[in-house]
């Protein structure tokens, strides 16, 4: 097959083609290039210009400057026409030079047909970032922890010894397992651990293993590929490992996990990498592992349940939440926040059942004395919750300490005594930060060391 030689001059085609305007000077100023663009803009015919000084069609062009200073004019305002027709453009203005460095002339290069759209095109980017920043926000606020040390209310010496295991628990990186009864607030304490944590500027993000389908919990925590399913989105989905990246993953509910998901997390775990169900590129992840359950983890390896591995690798770090009805000094000052909380801050408890509140069971622990008082805030009157108010076993129970339950009063004293001392010392008796650490009020603090006597030690000469 033979080839037709051609005469088309390629580079002249390309710059013809182009949609912003290009004029080619020598170093006379003359021009020795038009594309049919820029003409348009100049309302001549190409033939017109070309080898007739630049002066004669843009007077005020910048060209002269550039071949003096051979330097580049970028993104210059230019204004072309006259009356009606005169626009404004964008241009950039560019020396060329020949390969030994000899001055050939200057290119002008229009960057857009007039100066409104570059105004268009800074709205359009404007609108992106906003967008963007609106997206951003969003996510944020999702995957951001909603709840601090602060909100953990109460100077029981249990509580106090759990939110001290928190505080130093949140200086490491290691995972952290948080056992308890259902209700005793291990989201809220999960929550206050990033918060505190190195890593609180990253994503928060929560798994409930309880609540997610056996077979879409692999897809649910890992991710999959595009096409790893019938069903399944085109694009793939990012899984909750790779939404936790430099954040923290919290597992509730863990014991509820899968047996064969704990055998992936264990690997995500130990090679910081997580492999999307149905594909085979690694995405390498950094995360803290917060877990909890309310499940006897060693029994469940007993059964087979749970993987004895994995428990080994979360257990290093426990924090053990009280039941409401081992810190039950705490329910006067629990009943007000949860008033505050519902936006019921008017409205208070009578002696009567706060003494009543104070001696029942509390098998749903926090979550059911929040109810409690929701109901008791909805049926009260005058603003005070009195029995009447209250769920019907509640004002039947006459409520005997549980069995295995601490009932020494002088015990928890003397415990709580010993937890508030230590954290003086370590604070250096400043009293400000020990009231910041141990999550209480100063003045709670001053009333807890009068009540016990605590003093700092004299100096030794």
């Amino acid at each position: 097959m033979s080839h037709r030689s051609t005469s088309v001059h390629i580079p002249e085609v390309i710059l013809d083609s182009l949609p912003s305007g290009i004029i080619f000077c020598d170093t006379e100023c003359n021009i020795l290039y038009i594309n049919p663009t820029y003409a348009e803009y100049l309302g001549v015919r190409r033939e017109e210009v070309i080898g007739k000084p630049i002066y004669d069609f843009i007077p005020g062009s910048r060209i002269g400057s550039v071949l003096e200073t051979a330097e580049p004019e970028l993104g210059f305002k230019c204004s072309v026409g006259e009356g009606k027709d005169k626009k404004i453009l964008v241009v950039n203005r560019i020396p060329v030079k020949s390969k030994e460095g000899d001055l050939l002339g200057v290119i002008s290069q229009s960057l857009f047909g007039d100066i409104g759209e570059l105004k268009d095109l800074s709205d359009r980017i404007a609108h992106l970032e906003k967008k963007v920043m609106t997206y951003r926000e969003k996510m944020k606020s999702a995957f951001s922890s909603k709840y601090s040390l602060d909100d953990i209310k109460g100077g029981s010496a249990a509580i106090l010894e759990a939110k001290e295991l928190l505080s130093r628990y949140a200086r490491t990186d290691s995972p952290v397992l948080m056992l308890g009864d259902t209700g005793t607030g291990k989201e809220l304490f999960a929550h206050s651990l990033h918060g505190e944590s190195s890593r609180s500027w990253g994503p928060f993000v929560s798994i409930n293993c309880a609540s997610i389908p056996r077979d879409l919990f692999e897809s649910e925590l890992f991710g999959y590929a595009p096409g790893a399913f019938t069903g399944a989105q085109k694009d793939g989905k990012m899984g909750k490992v790779e939404l936790a990246d430099k954040g923290t993953l919290f597992l509730d509910e863990i014991g509820d996990m899968p047996l064969h998901a704990q055998g992936k997390l264990l690997r995500v775990l130990e090679e910081k990498m997580v492999y999307r169900l149905g594909g085979n590129l690694p995405k390498k992840v950094t995360f803290r592992l917060l877990a909890a359950t309310n499940r006897d983890l060693k029994s469940l390896i007993e059964e087979g349940g749970f993987r004895e591995d994995l428990y080994y690798r979360l257990s290093a770090m426990v924090i053990r939440l009280p039941s409401l009805s081992e810190r039950r000094e705490d329910i006067p000052v629990l009943a007000r926040h949860m008033l505050e909380c519902i936006g019921r801050p008017e409205v208070a408890c009578s002696e009567r059942v706060l003494d009543l509140l104070s001696s029942y069971r509390w098998p749903g622990n926090i979550r059911e004395l929040k109810n409690v008082l929701e109901r008791g805030a909805s049926l009260c009157s005058n603003n005070i919750i009195d029995l009447d108010d209250l769920p019907p076993e509640i004002r039947r129970a006459s409520a005997p300490e549980p069995p295995g339950k601490p009932d020494s009063v002088s015990t928890l004293s003397e415990h709580e005594k010993d937890l508030i001392a230590a954290a003086l010392s370590e604070n250096g008796w400043n009293m400000a930060r020990t009231a910041k650490r141990l999550g209480i009020s100063r003045s709670t603090l001053y009333e807890k060391t009068n009540k016990f006597g605590i003093s700092r030690p004299a100096k030794k000469p």
